[in-house]
């Protein structure tokens, strides 16, 4: 679909124009394709549609997590090409079902739902005792939308959107293509499909506006909303910047994660230059004299952080 290609994709010389023969000379292949390739001691199987594609492993056989592209990914054409968070679930043994997006569209899209529809029909989901849907982005709102189809599912959804529809959010003014697609489509707003989900872990940055408006739109007693403070549109970045992502995705997908204990694991971001340039933006705004006392305690602490570092070095 050459109109869902942006200018310079279009561009002969751009690698997105090679075609599929091109690749297979060219490209490494997609590293899931070892294990599901004719010869691949994988269980599983790639299905393409026209907007959307779908790709399954079967590892551990009573756990399964569904993941959703985000909007960076809704344009690569790459031959090696993975679902968001293919490696972390492969190495942490979950059955794994990647929802490839081939458009910027928010999952807007009949087939896809149609998908799902089918899939719950012929009990497919019923085979796992714990299924948990994850995404950022566009791919959060596919999270806490398609959750709805398996009642009961944990959600991990950093920087969700909750609808696009300009009837229900009319203060959105970001993603065009997607706020022109088809919101009478069922999933359309997570504030309702959030409510039949097991527990939904949202993680979000309060102090960006427009994030903040869309997950406020989430309640209920099964939702968590986690703050990622001065990450932007970048929370689950920040949690890698931290080294806490891993034990936050492990107990999300358990279940077993709670406030005090990923409130404990954030405290690390006091070391974090994001963070601190964040704090001086907001209060060089609004309290300067604190905001420079936050930045000679910030430096500080990078100070502590280097000498300890160097000490376990030696």
């Amino acid at each position: 679909m050459a109109e869902d290609l942006s200018k310079e994709q279009l561009k002969p010389e751009h690698p997105d124009r090679k075609t599929g023969y091109e690749r297979i000379l060219t490209d490494p292949a997609p590293p899931w394709f070892v294990e599901l390739y004719p010869g691949g001691d994988g269980t599983g199987y790639f299905q393409k549609l026209e907007r959307h594609s779908i790709l399954f492993h079967r590892r551990y056989p009573k756990r399964l997590v569904v993941s959703f592209d985000n909007i960076a990914n809704a344009n690569d054409l790459s031959f090696a090409r993975e679902p968001w968070g293919w490696k972390f679930f492969r190495d942490e043994g979950w059955s794994h079902m990647g929802v490839f997006a081939r458009t910027k569209a928010w999952y807007r899209d009949p087939e896809i739902i149609s998908y799902f529809e089918n899939k719950v029909a012929e009990g497919f989901f019923d085979r796992f005792d714990q299924v948990v849907f994850a995404g950022a982005s566009m791919g959060g709102f596919g999270a806490l939308t398609f959750s709805a189809h398996v009642p009961g599912a944990h959600v991990i959804a950093f920087n969700p959107q909750t609808t696009l529809d300009e009837r229900l959010v009319p203060w959105e003014t970001r993603y065009r293509f997607g706020r022109v697609q088809d919101w009478d489509l069922p999933m359309s707003d997570a504030a309702q499909t959030v409510q039949t989900a097991g527990k939904a872990y949202v993680f979000y940055d309060p102090f960006f506006d427009l994030d903040r408006q869309q997950v406020q739109r989430l309640q209920g007693d099964n939702v968590m909303l986690l703050k990622t403070w001065f990450s932007n549109h970048f929370a689950a970045p920040m949690l890698r910047k931290l080294d806490i992502l891993k034990p936050v995705m492990l107990g999300a997908m358990d279940g077993s994660l709670d406030a005090l204990g990923y409130y404990k694991m954030m405290r690390a971001r006091r070391r974090l230059p994001m963070y601190i340039r964040g704090i001086e933006a907001i209060g060089a705004e609004r309290h300067p004299d604190l905001a420079a006392k936050a930045r000679q305690r910030f430096r500080r602490l990078r100070r502590q952080a280097m000498a300890e570092k160097e000490r376990d070095a030696s």
